[in-house]
């Protein structure tokens, strides 16, 4: 909720980071949006990719939900999409028929072992064994802040990021371009770290990861990336091992490693994640049509790619984005 990540991901959607105030008494919250430009002088708002939603001691009841729609409509403000954050459990400041559950995220406490050996005994049987299996490989960790990461590097990790999509077939806008992989270093600083795993042989990365790490005492696990021959060798589950081991040793209190892709969690991702999480947590988003006649107006005024989605800039992308979420009954 920075301003730091939000002028990251502005810049990247070519759109506008504003912070929204809402006051009631003594309580206040704000809410952190992107506002996009959609054409007839209307605009949408929603959260950048990954988390957001409100911060503060203020929740809202469903008078104030209708008194924020007015306001968004009187700024010309059709929509807005607000990706809540699992780790704050912010969707409880909404009122619950605002919400739908998209997801489960996963998440684990941290503490200070003695050694690794010790951190390692803490994790389950087959992730010990892949742990294992990685340290017998001699593969190591590097951590690097990205105000002093060497461009090499970073445009290293780039290239097996680039390289992983590919072969998921993944495009659009979560293949993210090398720009938005600098500009990590440029807007957060030492507030994100790449983790390297090199191999035996030499000075090689043969995957990696983007930390965050924020005030509030938590660390979340952003993008990741690895060779073929890392997976063969355990290197995931070896980085996530270490980062617990070290973010732990240098005091922080836990871990926000995301969600995997479905909401049964029967997927390869999820699975991956949840061993080595003490906690599940909800994902939820929200969808408010602020300007009824507006909003259908502009969905209809060009050809729709994919009409299914919430927001009107991406149902006129042909391909798909973090934001996309689908909604029962919104559209």
């Amino acid at each position: 909720m920075s301003n730091e990540y939000q002028s990251l991901f502005a810049d990247y959607d070519d759109c506008s980071a504003k912070v929204l105030k809402i006051t009631c008494g003594e309580e206040t919250s704000y809410l952190p949006l992107l506002i996009k430009e959609i054409g007839n002088g209307y605009k949408e708002a929603y959260s950048p990719y990954g988390y957001g939603g409100l911060w503060g001691n203020y929740n809202l009841n469903e008078s104030d939900v209708e008194n924020l729609r007015k306001f968004f409509a009187a700024e010309a403000i059709v929509a807005v999409f607000i990706r809540n954050s699992p780790f704050l459990e912010n969707e409880k400041q909404w009122p619950r028929k605002y919400l739908e559950l998209n997801k489960k995220t996963y998440q684990r406490r941290l503490k200070k072992y003695n050694d690794f050996d010790q951190c390692i005994q803490d994790f389950p049987q087959k992730v010990r064994w892949s742990v294992n299996r990685a340290l017998r490989a001699n593969l190591t960790c590097r951590f690097l802040p990205l105000a002093k990461c060497p461009k090499d590097n970073l445009s290293r990790f780039y290239q097996l990021y680039v390289k992983l999509m590919n072969v998921k077939n993944i495009t659009g806008y979560l293949l993210f371009s090398e720009k938005i992989i600098f500009n990590h270093g440029q807007f957060l600083g030492n507030s994100c770290e790449l983790l390297e795993i090199i191999s035996s042989e030499g000075d090689n990365m043969i995957g990696g990861a983007l930390f965050m790490l924020d005030d509030t005492g938590r660390v979340h696990y952003h993008l990741s990336a690895a060779t073929e021959e890392a997976m063969k060798l355990q290197a995931m589950e070896f980085l996530l091992a270490t980062s617990i081991y070290r973010y732990g040793k240098l005091g922080y209190m836990e871990i926000h490693l995301g969600g995997g892709h479905k909401l049964d969690e029967d997927d390869g991702l999820s699975r991956f994640k949840s061993k080595f999480a003490d906690r599940k947590l909800e994902f939820h988003c929200l969808a408010l049509v602020c300007d009824e006649v507006a909003y259908k107006t502009e969905r209809a005024r060009l050809p729709l790619a994919r009409p299914s989605l919430f927001l009107i800039s991406d149902s006129r992308g042909a391909l798909p984005n973090p934001n996309h979420v689908k909604f029962a009954g919104q559209v």
